[in-house]
């Protein structure tokens, strides 16, 4: 099913620039030097330096800039690309890059102030011709939308009471889980927090995720895009959302309910939830939780913090695994609104309790008292 791409009233679009670099979208009249011409689906940014020019934002605030973008890759020969990105003269972003992606930056209020315009570089020092064919650009990154909205960043009064080591079971109620799996669900009914939500016992990889996101999660819960299956061991149904292709537990084991009540259900069930979260993320009044399924590079997950804010001053605490440099149990604050915690494993596929729960609550503790210290 096609993702609606007209947004959900909720999601704010002040000072929102929307660019797309197909060869009948709108990104060509601001691309200044360094692109190639644009083709069906995107724009080739050729040798080691491009430049646009957009317009200014206006607003006082900082603003995130969002990048859907390829990078030009072969096997063994050129394994990634690099790409700095330069706005008005502050570097605001380097990232590596090996496939289809989406990357985001923050561009400060310092960067914006006092200029007519956003002066953009994407300097890409990895540029190369394609081994094959007849193609002689020296090829980097492949364009296909950018996004520039403005930063909702936080109120000077903290959303958040004071932690004063509260119970677990009210501390897990200032959570929400985004996915990708239902791990940290599971943690909160281990300490006895029940609460509702879209995605707690979901399976919503990031890419999945970000594209709900983006479009206000239109179409979801509909009659239409609901699929009731038993699961694979044929001990409970599982539901698929077709219009995001998010799965998740329908908590109903099989014999209990028919397929088509359970559909029913479903379809009542979803869009409030759908309109509960979209409240939450307007309201900033939680911290959103997403985990990782190994070890992920920040700046992967980082354009999940970046579209959480285009709805409200939200926090994303993204947790993957503790390292040499890292201790489990601790988190770090990577952006605003971007915390990264740590932990020394995820619980196995095969015992989805087998889970570290000490560590979760230490995570949860630090996350907490971060978010609400501002």
């Amino acid at each position: 099913m096609m993702i609606p791409s007209n947004p959900h009233p909720l999601a704010p679009r002040e000072s929102e620039l929307r660019l797309n670099f197909s060869a009948k979208g709108n990104a060509a009249a601001y691309c200044v030097s360094g692109w190639s011409t644009p083709e069906a689906a995107e724009t080739w940014s050729v040798g080691t330096g491009s430049r646009m020019a957009l317009p200014s934002p206006g607003a006082a605030r900082p603003h995130i800039l969002v990048l859907h973008l390829r990078p030009h890759t072969e096997p063994q020969r050129l394994p990634q690309q690099r790409l700095r990105v330069i706005a008005n003269g502050v570097p605001v972003g380097e990232f590596t890059l090996q496939s289809r992606t989406v990357r985001a930056c923050i561009i400060p209020q310092a960067a914006l102030a006092g200029h007519p315009r956003i002066d953009l570089v994407f300097e890409t020092p990895d540029a190369a011709r394609p081994s094959s064919g007849q193609d002689k650009r020296q090829l980097s990154v492949a364009m296909e939308s950018l996004q520039l909205y403005p930063d909702l960043v936080q109120s000077d009064d903290a959303m958040l009471g004071a932690d004063d080591e509260m119970p677990l079971n009210q501390l897990m109620l200032h959570f929400e889980s985004l996915g990708q799996n239902c791990e940290f669900g599971l943690v909160q009914r281990r300490c006895q927090a029940e609460p509702l939500g879209l995605l707690r016992f979901a399976s919503a990889p990031l890419p999945k995720l970000l594209a709900a996101l983006d479009a206000g999660f239109i179409g979801m819960g509909s009659a239409e895009s609901i699929r009731v299956e038993l699961s694979v061991n044929g001990r409970e149904f599982m539901v698929t959302d077709t219009a995001y292709d998010i799965v998740y537990h329908a908590w109903v084991d099989a014999g209990q309910m028919t397929p088509e009540a359970l559909h029913q259900r479903e379809v009542q069930r979803v869009p409030l939830l759908v309109r509960k979260l979209l409240e939450d993320l307007a309201a900033g009044a939680k911290i959103f939780v997403f985990k990782g399924m190994g070890a992920v590079a920040d700046e992967v997950v980082f354009p999940l913090a970046a579209s959480l804010r285009r709805y409200g001053p939200n926090v994303l605490l993204f947790v993957t695994l503790a390292g040499a440099e890292h201790s489990a149990g601790t988190v770090e604050v990577k952006a605003p609104g971007f915390l990264v915690g740590y932990l020394d494993r995820f619980a196995p596929g095969q015992d989805a309790n087998d889970l570290l729960l000490d560590q979760w609550v230490s995570v949860c503790r630090s996350a907490y008292r971060l978010a609400a210290s501002g």
